[in-house]
């Protein structure tokens, strides 16, 4: 997540247990809210605040519902966590905490790197050959398939972008002419029943519409590794040549959200049947909230890669979220170099991160039609998610929750970083019984894309 990363900006605050709340006043949340989690339904009577079901959909058996609270006053402080403490006591809750805000955090980044050394690296940046995912024998069986579908949980992405538009997704139920005639993806109709109008092109959770064009640009940057348009003459090549793209959009052009925002964007990827989520994005706290969401999508068998952070620290001992949320449907990616070390920002642990990737000076798609280089975890990430799509279009009978291990290649090096230094394991992450090792190889000259900044 070097250079424009995402990093939570708090510590958990409101947390329920059996010694009470526990409040941290000194992380930035927004006043008067707060996020709760009931089994069931609440009948209201209470005029001092109201409840947003952050789903649209019904959960399934057994699994609790996420509310957010808006009190009435704009509370703060102690008087939002005696708020909080009445409250979840009248309705019985699960837990309650804050709606903490969430920033991203600008890095330097190399602007001269214009190549794509994480699929083909052959020392031409001065690293080491062969220090890449080896994207070229996969393509060799496969380049992809628009049946697989990739949510990229961002600042949105530019749909518009002549490397991405031609792979980017349409909401099948939003699209075509509705019974009166009238085109479903302008209608103000709810054409498919998931609680979002006219979402044909996905979702924008931070402004509450049907528009996730990128004003930021790193949601777009990762659209191009997982899926940039291949062998079209143009701009650079992704993981997949054809691919379903589909922005799902939680931050503003500042880069911040909420846990609202978060949990929400969530469980709407269940209701597009998403085959996987790429979530560039990570840090700080440990939310219930966003667990439980989390959670519930590997039940729905929806894959959930996150950037392992850049806080160049060990994630067994200090964990970063979503990263080290304990959920098998996670994968948890750290970034590597064109040596193949270790990425100086790049957090490892030899437990709780389960790959690594090229993250450094990764060159990608930007918003308006251009080209950038960016360094981090977050670019590091979608190389393993356009790698797990890649492996589902050639293997979709692979099962797609609780697999980290098949989704994971043999040239994703595997960290250790026990020591804290700076080298990756060389050693293969492949796992018994999994195909997927195979589709983990090097991009080459042969297409026509081409890299190049402007």
């Amino acid at each position: 997540m070097l250079r424009i990363g995402y990093s939570f900006t708090l510590v958990c605050g409101l947390l329920l247990a059996q010694s009470g709340l526990a409040f941290d006043q000194t992380q930035e949340h927004v006043p008067g809210e707060a996020i709760i989690n009931l089994k069931l339904q609440p009948n209201l009577t209470n005029t001092n605040y109201t409840l947003k079901p952050l789903r649209k959909s019904a959960p399934q058996v057994d699994h609790e519902i996420a509310y957010l609270v808006k009190f009435k006053e704009p509370l703060k402080g102690e008087a939002l966590k005696q708020a909080a403490t009445s409250l979840a006591k009248e309705l019985n809750a699960t837990f309650i905490e804050p709606n903490y805000i969430y920033s991203l955090t600008q890095m330097p980044d190399d602007p001269e790197l214009d190549k794509l050394y994480g699929l083909i690296n052959e020392g031409q940046t001065g690293g080491t050959a062969g220090a890449d995912i080896k994207a070229a024998d996969a393509w060799e069986i496969t380049t992809g398939s628009k049946d697989i579908v990739v949510g990229i949980i961002d600042t949105g992405v530019d749909y518009e972008h002549p490397d991405l538009a031609a792979n980017y997704w349409n909401n099948p139920g939003e699209m075509g002419l509705d019974e009166d005639g009238v085109d479903k993806s302008v209608n103000g109709i709810d054409d498919d029943g998931n609680g979002y109008v006219d979402d044909f092109r996905g979702w924008d959770f931070y402004n509450s519409d049907n528009d996730p064009m990128d004003d930021h640009g790193h949601g777009t940057h990762c659209a191009g590794t997982i899926g940039g348009v291949g062998d079209n003459g143009v701009g650079v090549v992704g993981v997949n040549w054809q691919v379903g793209l589909v922005g799902i959009k939680i931050f503003s052009r500042f880069g911040r959200t909420t846990s609202a925002a978060i949990i929400e964007a969530i469980h709407y990827t269940a209701t597009l049947g998403i085959n996987l989520t790429n979530n560039s994005w990570g840090g700080g706290s440990f939310s219930e909230g966003i667990l439980n969401a989390i959670q519930e999508n590997a039940d729905n068998g929806v894959m959930f890669v996150a950037a392992a952070g850049n806080n160049r620290r060990d994630s067994d001992s200090r964990p970063t979220y979503p990263a080290s949320y304990d959920v098998d449907n996670i994968i948890a990616v750290a970034s590597f170099d064109h040596n193949g070390n270790r990425s100086s920002f790049s957090n490892y642990g030899k437990s709780s991160v389960h790959v690594a990737a090229p993250g450094s000076n990764i060159y990608s798609t930007k918003p308006g039609g251009g080209y950038q280089s960016m360094s981090g975890t977050s670019m590091a990430a979608p190389h393993v998610s356009g790698l797990v799509a890649l492996v589902w279009s050639a293997h979709p009978e692979l099962p797609h929750n609780g697999t980290s291990g098949n989704a994971s290649a043999n040239h994703t090096h595997n960290i250790t970083g026990s020591t804290g230094n700076n080298s990756a394991n060389h050693t293969h992450n492949g796992t018994s019984g999994s195909e997927s090792a195979n589709h983990t190889h090097t991009i080459t000259s042969e297409g026509s894309d081409t890299g190049h900044d402007h």
